[in-house]
Order: structure tokens, then sequence, then C-alpha cells
């Protein structure tokens, strides 16, 4: 397990360069479902029977825990889909442009989240591809399955959109000998993107946002990333549009499998406290049928998986046009009338379901135990360290609760 690597790891003195909120993540990664996370009470329904549980974490970067609120995101989502087509589109951050996101995470990524749903927006305004509105769902990913930093967006964007003025709802065009819908065309979007994402990296290095930019020669002026930003041009930047494979409801289950996790699922990792390595498990998009393996220090995969823990408060899903929060209520359900159906249609239930509990009841074997109300004590920070250091230590047993009483 994921949480055992970092439990046993996540205080190496190698680990000490990550940021502040790096670490953070990993000691309540550490922390979860042990006594170090806190404990709550559970009843039998049947003898009544008690006893005290181990709390999660709770963290958004967490691999192990809230499988339950990542199931109830893509249902919500579902529901707002539009009885529509839809596409995905897929914006990459060029190569030059990676080691800046990785020292400025918020500043990079979030001008990179903004121009992917500027341009989008925008050309889908334009009447010589659209001419309406259409509704935007991104979501940010940063890893590659080998967890190699890649920062990409992915969005998904309404085969159509909503002509307010006329009130009215226009379909994307038909283009081709296949008959395929067409938004507009990836080398229009390629340019758009690159304008809109130097602007925004430009203002943002004129109000400041990089500081002294931490020694990096490309942002000592605003004539140095200018000429960076330059070089990134002639490269072609990898962007692709394209119905989403499965549908919508499918794009929706892979996209949400990481609403709240960062990176990779437990089942792909395997720890070997004897080695002191972990054994990441993947394939490649050219070879999804082949699995490959990657072996390597514990230390260098904590490493690689903390450089995917996004700053806190960055928002790594955004919602743009017919799904914004202001649209919602007013624009959205207005298309969805005039498309002919007040709901989206039937979906395929997500396979996002929570992990089996082990609630049978250790006394009696019949009943289960259901979590009491009100208790769910959580030690703070401090309190919480203590705990991590004597159960690193051998001194407490990760998940006897109990022993948080005596400690």
């Amino acid at each position: 397990m994921i949480r055992d690597l970092m439990l046993a790891h996540g205080d190496d003195p190698a680990l000490a360069s990550l940021r502040l909120d790096q670490r953070h993540a990993l000691e309540c990664i550490a922390s979860c479902g042990t006594v170090a996370a806190g404990v709550h009470r559970e009843i039998c329904d049947h003898c009544g029977d008690r006893r005290l549980v181990p709390n999660t974490c709770g963290h958004r970067s967490c691999p192990h825990c809230q499988a339950r609120e990542r199931a109830v995101w893509v249902e919500a989502r579902t529901e707002e889909l539009l009885p529509c087509g839809y596409f995905h589109v897929v914006l990459t951050l060029p190569p030059e442009l990676r080691p800046m996101a990785t020292a400025f995470p918020t500043v990079v990524l979030g001008a990179m989240m903004r121009a992917a749903s500027d341009v989008i927006y925008r050309l889908g305004c334009d009447p010589r591809f659209l001419g309406a509105e259409v509704g935007q769902l991104a979501v940010l990913h940063t890893w590659t399955r080998d967890l190699r930093w890649h920062p990409h967006v992915h969005v998904i964007v309404t085969a159509g959109g909503w002509d307010a003025e006329h009130r009215r709802w226009i379909e994307a065009r038909i283009h081709g000998s296949q008959q395929r819908p067409f938004l507009f065309p990836v080398e229009v979007l390629r340019a758009a993107f690159q304008g809109r994402l130097r602007s925004l990296l430009g203002r943002a290095h004129r109000a400041g946002d990089f500081g002294d930019g931490a020694g990096r020669p490309e942002l000592a002026n605003v004539s140095a990333l200018a000429q960076l930003l330059a070089k990134t041009m002639k490269r072609t930047w990898v962007i692709r549009i394209e119905p989403p494979f499965g549908g919508p409801q499918q794009l929706l289950k892979y996209l949400g499998a990481y609403v709240n996790r960062t990176a990779v699922s437990p089942k792909r990792v395997t720890y070997d406290p004897v080695a002191r390595t972990a054994t990441l498990t993947w394939s490649s998009n050219a070879e999804p049928d082949r699995t490959q393996t990657t072996t390597m220090s514990a230390v260098d995969f904590i490493n690689r998986f903390a450089q995917h823990i996004l700053p806190p408060r960055f928002h790594r899903i955004r919602f743009r046009g017919l799904w914004s929060t202001a649209h919602r209520a007013t624009k959205l359900d207005v298309a969805r009338a005039f498309l002919g159906a007040r709901q989206a249609p039937d979906p395929t239930p997500p396979d996002i379901r929570p992990e089996p509990r082990r609630d049978c009841c250790a006394a009696c074997a019949i009943g289960h135990y259901q979590r009491v109300p009100g208790f769910s004590a959580r030690p703070p920070r401090q309190e919480r360290r203590r705990l991590l250091t004597m159960i690193r230590g051998g001194a407490l047993h990760p998940t006897h609760a109990e022993a948080t009483t005596a400690a």
C-alpha cells in the first residue's frame, strides 16, 4: 500500500526539499486509516458491540480514501450532461515550460487552465466555427502512467452550443466524408492556445507573480520570458480534439477517478519493505495491452508522487460556459428543455464505488457496525506527528485505536 510506503519513508531527510504543502500531504497519507488520523466509534446494529475505528485522512491527494466522494461527483456530473454529442479536447504544456510549472505551479498551471477555457469559449462563440456558447468541464492532470511530470488539461466540450440571442441550440457542423461532427481546426486551437498562454504568463510576470524568479534565468525579466516563449512556439504543441471513447459517461468515469486522488491507484504499486523499493505497474498508450513495471527506491517513488500534489486552494476542476455555476440554473436548463429532455439520458452506472468495508460484527457475526454520529476525534497536527513517530518507532500499532487513549 502507498500508505505503508509513506509511513515507512515519509520522514526521510531526502524529502526535505519538498514544499510544505507537499510534506503535509505525505503526512496525511501516512496517517490515513491509522490512529494518527484520530478515531470514531461504531456500534453493532444487532448486539450493540462497540469499537473504536481509525479515521481516514480525507486529503484530496490521498490514493486510499474518498471513493464515495468520487462516485458522488461522477454521478452529479453525469446528471448534468445534456442530450447532445461531445468532444474530448486535450491540451498539453510543452517540455520547455514544464520546469517553470514545477517551480511555480499555481501561476503556470493556473494560466494553462485559463488559457484552455478562454480559447475554447472564444472559438466556440466565433460564427466561423459554431457561433454559440459551449459547455466545458476541464480537469488538470500532471502525470503520465509512470508518474513522470507531464501537465495537460482534459476538457469535455459539448458538440454544439446555446445561442442566447436567438434562443436556439446550434449543433456542431458535420465535416468530411465520414460525416463526423466538427468543432474547430486543431491548428486554429493550437495557435489560439499558444497566444493566450503567452499573454497570461507575460501578464503574470509583470504583476510580480513569479517573485524574483528563484534564480531562473528565463524569468530574469520580461524579455527573457518572451524569448523562452518564442522558442516554444517553434515546437508543435500536442493538442487533440476527438470524440470521447465510449461516450461522455466513460470519460467522466476516467476523469472522476482522480477527482479526490492524485496520480496513481494503490493497486498499481507494490512496496517491498526489505529492499526499500516500490514497483509501479503501468501500460503505455501505444501498447495498452502490454503491462510494464518500473522499480525504484521508496524515496524516489515518493518524490515522483509528490511532484503531482498541487498547492492548496488550487482548483484542478473548472467549469465554463453552460456548466459554469452562474449558468446551471439558467442557460443549462433552458438548453436541456430546448433539446427535448428535462434530464440527461439514463447513463451507465459509475463503476467507481466505495471500497468494501469490513463492518461485520466481530462479536455476534450477524450484525454490522454502524458509525456513531457526533464522535470523530481528529488530533491536532503536533499530536498527529507524535503518533506517527510512535508508529514508525514501533511503540504504537497503526490501527489499534484503543492505544490512543493510553498514549
